[in-house]
């Protein structure tokens, strides 16, 4: 683990409250930009979720595609998922600049659906994505969701072959040592 420091920095540009992904990930663009800064949390370093998490990477968001086009228009709604597609690519070439060594591998997503409803509404927007924004999508039907996944518990569910995987803990301990 990289050197953590217990002194109190009496003369920073900044102070950064949390050393989680969203913390590191700032401190370091500070401390590129020139500035001195100080990074402090209430526990351990990466105590919390950034650590203790599936450490999958995906362009999903909520709302759907549908919902999202309904509030902002489809223009504003592309944009926002564009934001999803750009941070996948991003998070990818730092890992590879930064030579992180915490397991990145773009091994693909299932999006499982809870109920048949659910399905139809993964299944319509996984259509609207590939129409519209090109996104690469497998959808999968209950029927063939067992050879897919190795489970009939799903009504099925949609494949983002693009999506991608990380060990949290091995990445929050790059960021730490960028930091």
């Amino acid at each position: 683990m990289a050197e953590i420091s217990q002194t109190i920095i009496p003369d920073v540009d900044v102070l950064v409250v949390g050393s989680g992904y969203t913390g590191l990930h700032a401190a370091i663009q500070i401390l590129r930009g020139g500035r001195k800064v100080m990074i402090i949390d209430a526990g351990a370093p990466g105590f919390g979720c950034s650590t203790r998490n599936g450490g999958q990477i995906s362009t999903s968001i909520k709302p759907s595609q549908a919902k999202l086009a309904r509030k902002f228009g489809m223009r504003r709604a592309t944009a926002i998922r564009q934001e999803g597609e750009t941070a996948l690519d991003w998070i990818e070439d730092f890992i590879t600049r930064e030579k992180m060594d915490c397991g990145f591998e773009r091994c693909g997503r299932f999006h499982a659906a809870h109920s048949e409803a659910h399905f139809q509404t993964l299944a319509k927007d996984a259509e609207t994505l590939s129409k519209l924004e090109n996104i690469a999508a497998t959808i999968i039907p209950k029927a063939e969701q067992k050879k897919e996944l190795g489970s009939d518990l799903y009504h099925g569910g949609v494949v983002y072959p693009r999506h991608a995987s990380v060990h949290p803990a091995k990445y929050h301990h790059g960021l730490l040592r960028l930091a």
